[in-house]
């Protein structure tokens, strides 16, 4: 069995976790940020749950202004970012590490323009297969992708 060995957290950014958590929670508000063990524990593995890794918090912005935002600040203060949509993933590709921050889109969710002569839809990130599905149902189409 292959085993994914994560690397050394970087104790800089562990040891200043308060304050991390203070400012994204200044940038985006308390709503969207996940500071406390047993919020962050539904974001320590995707559907691929062999691995695990509790993220440093999670933020779960609402609009691609506070993505900017969040994702600015992280780069000024080089702390790794893990990117993640609904978490139904089997690969592991939102598997946080302990010195990063879980960006989960899935409050980003709204249909934005449904163009049906053109079989066009603009979504947000977050919005899942079933949603756009259910969105376009009552016209006679679905999804699939």
């Amino acid at each position: 069995m292959i085993t994914i060995v994560q690397p050394e957290p970087d104790r800089r950014i562990l040891d200043n976790r308060e304050r991390i958590v203070a400012d994204l929670s200044r940038l985006v508000g308390t709503s969207a940020v996940i500071a406390d063990e047993e919020g962050r524990r539904a974001f320590e593995t995707d559907a691929l749950t062999a691995y695990r890794c509790m993220p440093l918090a999670v933020v779960l912005p609402r609009t691609t202004e506070e993505v900017a935002t969040v994702l600015r600040y992280c780069h000024e203060n080089a702390i790794k970012v893990v990117p993640r949509g609904a978490g139904t993933s089997l690969c592991g590709g939102a598997l946080p590490a302990e010195d990063a921050i879980v960006l989960g889109v899935s409050r980003m969710n709204r249909v934005l323009e449904i163009d049906y002569e053109n079989r066009f839809a603009r979504v947000e990130a977050g919005i899942t297969n079933l949603a756009i599905s259910g969105a376009v149902g009552p016209q006679g189409y679905f999804y699939a992708p």
